[in-house]
C-alpha cells in the first residue's frame, strides 16, 4: 500500500475481502494490516530480521487504487528454507496485538506465541539474516560475535565445539 510520506517504505497489508463502494463507484480491498517492528511499541530488537512482519488485528478498508503490488508473506519455517530470498519476500513469526495505544503493556505481552526457541549465549530467538554456527558436539547454535570469533576463523575449522562442550571433554 502506497504510504503517504515518499521516503517511507510501502505498507503490507493483507487483502480479506474485495467489494464494490457503489457511492464512488470504485473497488475497496477490507484489509488486514502487517507491522514492521519499529512500528511497534517495543520496537525492533536485534533478532528481528530485516523482512520480517507482523500480522494484526489492526483491520482497514482502503481503496484498491493503494495497492502497490503483491508480496508473499512466508511462515518463519518456509522462510528460512527458502533458497533465494526475492525483493517481495516477507516472512511473519508472531501476530501482534495492535491494540488500544494508550494503554501501556508490558513488553512482549501484545506478542503471540508469548515465547519462542532462543540460542546461543545471548540467548536471542533466530534471527535468519544473522550467520549462526553449529557447535559439532552438542548442535546447539551460536552467534560467531557472541564467542568472540570472527566468520572467517569459524569457516577455517574443521570441526567447531563450544566452550561448554570443551570443558566437558577435558574434565
Amino acid at each position: 500500500m502506497k504510504p503517504a510520506e515518499l521516503d517511507k517504505p510501502s505498507y503490507i497489508a493483507r487483502v480479506e475481502k474485495l467489494m464494490a463502494d457503489d457511492e464512488n463507484s470504485e473497488m475497496m480491498a477490507k484489509i488486514r494490516w502487517y507491522y514492521r517492528p519499529e512500528d511497534t511499541e517495543d520496537g525492533r530488537r536485534p533478532f528481528h530480521g530485516e523482512k520480517e512482519i507482523f500480522l494484526s488485528n489492526d483491520y482497514d478498508t482502503q481503496s484498491t487504487q493503494t495497492i502497490q503490488g503483491k508480496c508473499v508473506v512466508h511462515t518463519f519455517q518456509k522462510y528460512i528454507k527458502l533458497k533465494d530470498v526475492g525483493i517481495d519476500d516477507y516472512f511473519c513469526r508472531y501476530e501482534y496485538d495492535a491494540g488500544k495505544r494508550d494503554q501501556p503493556v508490558a513488553a512482549g505481552e501484545r506478542f503471540t506465541p508469548k515465547r519462542v526457541t532462543v540460542y546461543c549465549k545471548c540467548n536471542m530467538p533466530y534471527n535468519p539474516e544473522a550467520y549462526m554456527v553449529q557447535c559439532d558436539k552438542c548442535k546447539d547454535w551460536y552467534h560467531p560475535s557472541c564467542l568472540g570469533l570472527e566468520i572467517e576463523d569459524h569457516e577455517k575449522l574443521e570441526e567447531f565445539v563450544c566452550s561448554k562442550c570443551r570443558m566437558m571433554m577435558n574434565n
